[in-house]
Formats: structure tokens, C-alpha cells, sequence
């Protein structure tokens, strides 16, 4: 008998098997795992291919009652014939034979059909452990690693600490040696003795190299401590050891530099002023010699002392005329072993420096480069406040707060740069000096160490209770602690000790998240607490509590009927607070009016 595979549009026979088409069990298992299969769920049966020794592929025999494949990738289902027949999906076996037939013409054994290989007999199964290969032992030297330092599995909390003097150090002088310009177009030594023309060089070089000029820029103090002002003399102390000691410049609306000729005019008006003294004594001798009424100045001795002192002022006014014509009046006394020089520098010359000065750090602080813009307002214009605004506002705190704690001496501003830049150490160590114990109990928070944060806190609040500000200290112990228990204490003293009252007892009641408890709370204290001294306050306190929780206002309102019982005979005003517990009870306000009114 001749079977034959035939294509069919459905299949006729349930699927009971999946064909792994694959020579290599390494494939096979894989599309077993992709399947989602156990493999003691199925059997596997190799199929032999056209020639000996051979493989052409797995044959997977499902187990049908607990096993439900919908997908099987790029492997194919095949059909299950009497439990006998295995045949590709979609295909038909001709001629078609009865049960009978299937059990007498094949064994016990499963067989296969395909196409490409005919019909073959399934004998034996996989045995996955035959085809395991034990790996190739090594001889592995195991060596100890030394004892390291234990790593966290996550970070709690990160500080900084930050070196005053080497951030000020980095502001201060930002271009490293190597940044030096080693051939300039003025004379350095000439420049810081005040030479106007070694300034003029200066000032344009800046114009052409502003930020190469800069490296060798002066500071304004170096040039003098007055901004701009007139006639101000600016000193330079060290400049060299063979400096001129007691050069002088003085300030004109030129721009030249001439040397005077009147070197020996001082000495002429010093001797001239001497003559006319001694003249003057002389005359006051012999005239307390006279007798009688003549005990005046002689006129003539007299008109002369006067002449020879206009004489003198003249001479002094063309001398100073001279000095503030169109140039800039120089003069060198003889050398002296002194280091030090001193310089008067016009104000425009010092006013165009200022002014490059500033577009040039502003230029550095538009392009977000805040330590160079830093560098020139506290090294060159000697104006730290603004130093440490710009680093501010550049978010380096830490830099910042070295100018505020060592320069302005602004202990408060450089802590709250030091806590922006978590650098809490120490902003730590200046919040202790400033006795600011809750902020050293906020960055103790921060860094996880409750016991300490939870010292200072107590600090705090003992403070508080000391002034009688127990809604403070309250707070202290409800937010920063995460102490409800002893919040309500201290709410409740400062109910009792009538500090803050009403406010203790509106902050204790609002602390109370359940109904039911609040409820009880609110009689408990009533019938406890109020007396008739606090019973008003009290009753304020029962005006919120009415408006915030509905499920209490039968209770509040009870309360406050009693309470105004007690007092409208003595207090007759006391009936308007009935109407906050009516707001409906358009009536109320009239029988107010008229019981105030009879009474009255």
C-alpha cells in the first residue's frame, strides 16, 4: 500500500506535535526555550534526513491534555493520526484507512511523514544528558583581596568642605604663571611710579587687549583709595629699593608732563618771611621801651611789615598760577634711601581706567564667567560687595561666602552661602556662633543625624516656652522633631498659663485629624480646663471649630449656649455671639437687638 501527502485547506487531525527543522540539538533546545516548553513537559524525537548519519530535524510529541501552544515562531505544527501518524499541518493522508488498519500496519512506535524524507519510524528519544559535554577544568589560583572600605548601597546625604583661603586664592590670581606676558608696551616700574605717559601707553594697550591687559592690569588702590576726585595723592609703598623717595605729581587739565624751573623760589620766600618776622620783633622792643602814651607800632616799621607781606602773597600766587596752567607740573628732589613714591593722577585718566574696568567684568559676567568678572571688582575696583553679589548670582556660594566671612565680615550672609552651596560644615560651625540653633538643627536634618538636629531643636523650643511662645515651640515639635505628643503638651501649658491662649487651643484642636477624638477632646477640656476667667476665650475657640467641622456643630453650639447662660447676666453683649452659631437663623439677630436693648 502506497501512502501519499496530499495539501488540504484545514486540518483534519488535532495537533499533537511540533517539527523542529535543525541538525543541531544546540537549536533545538533554544526554539524549545523560545516556545516556552519544559522539557519534561514534551518528548523529543530526532528525525533522520535523506542520507546516513544524517539529521534533519526534532519532532516535539505534546502531551494534549496540559499542554496549549498558540505560537511556535518559525517551527512548524504537525498533525497526530490515531496517536500513531505524524503529518505536516494543512496536508491529508490518501488512501484513507480505518482505525484497524492504522493499528495493524504500524508498530507501537510513532512514525513520521514528510515530504522531503518520506516516511520514517520514531525509535528513540532524546537523552539530553548523553549529548551534555562537562566543561574542560582549570586550576584556578583564588587570590584575597584585602579588606576594603564598605560602600553604601545609597547616598543619604552629601556635604561639601570648602578651603577659605585657596578659594580666595583662586579669585584673587586666576592666570597662572604661564599666562604672564613676557614683552609689554610700557614700562611696568614707570607705570606704578605714576608716570603719565607709561599710563597713556597702558590705557591703550587695554583699549586693544582688554583681556590680555588685564593679566597685567593695576589695581585702582594701587593708583589711589580716591574714586575719581580731585587733587587726591596716590601713594605706592614697595615698589623697589632704588626708587626716587618723595616723587610728586600733581593733577592739571593737560595731558604733557614739563619740569619746573622755579627749583630755588622756596627757599627765596622762606628767607623773606623770616626777615619781615625778625623786622616785626624788633619794632614791638623798641616800642615797649617808650614811656608814656606812645606805646603803639611805629606807622612807618608798620606799612613796611605790611608791603613786604603782599610782596610775599604775590609771589606764592604766581608761583601756584604757574602750576595749574595747561600741563602737569613735575618735580624731583634730590635721592633718598627710601622705597616708597607717592602720585597725584588726574581724575580722567583715573575715570577711563575705572570705566574699563567695569565694561570689561561686565563683559565676563554677560558671558557667565563669574569667577574672572569676581576677580576684577575685589582685585582691580576693590568693590567685594560686589564680588560676592556677581559669584551669587553665579551660584558659586562657596566662593561668595569666603568674601562675605573673611572681607565684609558679614558672618550671617556667608552662612546662608555656605547652606546654598552645601557646604554644611561650615555653615554648621557659623549658625553656633550666631546662636541660630533651629538652622543648625535644619542641616543637622539634612545630613541625617537626628540626634543632634534633635538637640538643637530643644534648644529652640526651650527658648520659646521661655518668651511664652508656646505656638512655636509647638511647631518645632510637630514639624522638626516629628513629636505630635509633645507638641499638644506644650499647646496645652500655654492654654493654661494664658500665653496665647486661644491660639494654643485652636493650633491644639487642629492637630486632632479624627472627629471622634476631637470630639472628646473638646468636652474633656471644657469640663476640666474652662473656668470662668477663660470661658470667653473658650468660646472663640468654639466659633472656629463650629465653622470647620460639621459632624461638631450640635456640641460647639451646646457649649456656647452654656457659656453665654452663664455670662448675659452680668455681660449683656455677650448675646451676639449666639448669632455666629445661627447663621441660618435670620430671627436671631432681631432677639439680640431687643433683649440688648431692654436691658440697656
Amino acid at each position: 500500500m502506497e501512502l501519499k501527502l496530499r495539501i488540504n485547506s484545514k486540518n483534519t487531525f488535532p495537533k499533537g506535535g511540533i517539527f523542529i527543522k535543525s541538525a543541531l540539538p544546540k537549536v533545538w533546545l533554544q526554539e524549545i526555550q523560545n516556545i516556552e516548553l519544559a522539557l519534561h513537559s514534551v518528548k523529543a524525537f530526532p528525525v533522520p534526513g535523506v542520507n546516513a548519519n544524517e539529521l534533519f530535524g526534532c519532532l516535539l510529541v505534546l502531551d494534549q491534555r496540559s499542554t496549549k501552544i498558540y505560537t511556535v515562531g518559525k517551527n512548524n505544527f504537525c498533525q497526530l493520526i490515531e496517536n500513531k501518524l505524524f503529518i505536516p499541518e494543512n496536508t491529508i493522508v490518501t488512501p484513507q484507512l480505518t482505525k484497524e488498519e492504522w493499528h495493524n500496519l504500524f508498530s507501537e512506535n510513532y512514525h513520521f511523514m514528510h515530504p522531503e524524507i518520506g516516511l520514517v519510524e520514531l525509535k528513540e528519544e532524546v537523552s539530553w544528558i548523553n549529548l551534555l559535554e562537562a566543561p574542560a577544568l582549570r586550576n584556578i589560583d583564588i587570590i584575597q583581596p584585602s579588606k576594603t572600605v564598605h560602600i553604601p548601597q545609597f547616598i543619604s546625604s552629601m556635604r561639601y568642605e570648602a578651603d577659605t583661603e585657596k578659594i580666595l586664592e583662586a579669585i584673587e590670581n586666576p592666570f597662572s604663571e604661564e599666562d604672564a606676558i613676557k614683552e609689554l608696551p610700557f614700562d611696568l616700574q614707570k607705570l606704578m611710579n605714576g608716570n603719565q605717559k607709561e599710563m597713556d601707553k597702558f590705557l591703550e594697550f587695554f583699549d586693544k587687549n582688554p583681556e590680555l591687559a588685564l593679566k597685567m592690569a593695576i589695581p585702582l588702590d594701587t593708583l589711589g583709595t580716591a574714586r575719581g576726585g580731585n587733587d587726591g595723592r596716590f601713594s605706592f609703598e614697595g615698589i623697589g629699593s632704588g626708587s626716587v623717595g618723595g616723587d610728586s605729581f600733581s593733577r592739571g587739565s593737560g595731558n604733557t608732563i614739563k619740569e619746573s624751573s622755579d627749583s630755588g623760589c622756596g627757599p627765596f620766600i622762606i628767607i623773606l618771611t623770616l626777615a619781615f618776622v625778625s623786622m616785626f620783633l624788633l619794632n614791638m622792643r623798641s616800642c615797649s621801651s617808650l614811656s608814656g602814651s606812645n606805646t603803639g607800632m611805629n606807622p612807618f616799621v608798620a606799612l613796611v611789615v605790611i608791603l613786604g607781606a603782599l610782596v610775599l602773597i604775590i609771589v606764592m600766587a604766581v608761583k601756584d598760577s604757574s602750576s595749574s596752567g595747561s600741563s602737569v607740573s613735575y618735580s624731583q628732589p634730590q635721592r633718598s634711601s627710601g622705597s616708597g613714591s607717592s602720585a597725584l593722577i588726574d581724575s580722567e585718566r583715573f575715570a577711563r581706567i575705572q570705566s574699563r574696568y567695569e565694561k570689561l567684568a561686565q563683559e565676563f559676567e554677560d558671558r557667565k564667567d563669574y569667577t574672572k568678572a569676581a576677580h576684577i571688582y575685589m582685585k582691580l575696583l576693590k568693590n567685594r560687595y560686589k564680588a560676592a553679589e556677581v559669584l551669587e548670582k553665579g551660584e558659586l556660594y562657596s566662593e561668595a561666602a569666603a568674601i562675605h566671612l573673611k572681607y565684609l565680615n558679614n558672618k550671617p550672609k556667608a552662612a546662608e552661602c555656605y547652606e546654598k552651596g552645601h557646604v554644611y560644615k561650615q555653615a554648621i560651625e557659623l549658625y553656633r556662633e550666631l546662636n541660630q540653633h533651629e538652622k543648625v538643627g535644619d542641616l543637622y536634618t539634612i545630613l541625617k543625624d537626628k540626634t543632634e538636629a534633635d538637640k538643637y531643636y530643644n534648644r529652640v523650643i526651650e527658648e520659646y516656652k521661655g518668651n511664652g511662645q508656646y505656638v512655636k515651640a509647638s511647631f518645632i515639635y510637630k514639624d522638626k522633631i516629628k513629636n505630635i505628643d509633645e507638641a499638644q503638651e506644650v499647646l496645652l501649658t500655654g492654654w493654661k498659663n494664658k500665653k496665647d491662649a486661644a491660639n494654643c487651643l485652636n493650633n491644639y484642636f487642629a492637630n486632632i485629624k479624627s472627629t471622634k477624638k476631637l470630639s472628646g477632646a473638646i468636652t474633656s477640656i471644657y469640663d476640666a480646663e474652662v473656668t470662668t476667667e477663660n470661658s470667653e476665650l473658650f468660646l472663640q475657640v468654639m466659633k472656629q471649630e463650629f465653622k470647620k467641622h460639621q459632624d461638631l456643630e450640635e456640641l460647639t453650639k451646646n457649649i456656647a449656649y452654656e457659656i453665654v447662660a452663664d455670662k448675659i447676666s452680668t455681660k449683656p453683649e455677650i448675646a451676639s455671639e449666639l448669632i455666629s452659631f445661627n447663621p441660618k437663623n435670620k430671627s436671631m439677630i432681631k432677639d439680640v437687638m431687643k433683649y440688648k436693648l431692654k436691658k440697656k
